[in-house]
């Protein structure tokens, strides 16, 4: 099994019953959805999955590339940004409610890999 299949089945095993649906296409992903999936499969190091549903979902790919374009120009002008909008805690909360969602017996070994691919957790 490729690295790729070993990623998302992985993903698709310990998520919600919400972005099971989103991930296999039974529900329309919305760009919070986007946002939000690819930020936990990227903290988790899954990149060749990050990187499925980047190309799976370009025009929401794209319009968050935009956003992320904004916030540098934002932030060039308004250090602050982050801390006034709340960015790190919404990150922090997304990885929370990920890992409250797991399998308790599989929580320890996702709070690792977050731990070895992000400074949140």
């Amino acid at each position: 099994m490729g690295l790729l299949k070993e990623e998302q089945e992985a993903y698709l095993s310990v998520c919600g019953q919400h972005d099971y649906d989103l991930l296999t296409g039974k529900k329309k992903m919305t760009q919070e959805d986007f946002e939000r999936i690819t930020y936990i499969t990227n903290a988790l190091g899954y990149s060749s999955y990050t990187q499925l549903l980047i190309g799976k979902h370009l025009d929401l790919a794209c319009s968050e590339a935009d956003c992320i374009d904004r916030e540098v120009d934002i932030l060039a002008d308004y250090p602050d940004y982050y801390d006034a909008e709340q960015v790190i805690e919404k990150a922090e909360k997304w990885l929370s409610d990920f890992i409250s969602q797991v399998p308790p017996e599989k929580q320890d070994f996702y709070r690792r890999l977050i731990k070895e691919n992000t400074e949140i957790i």
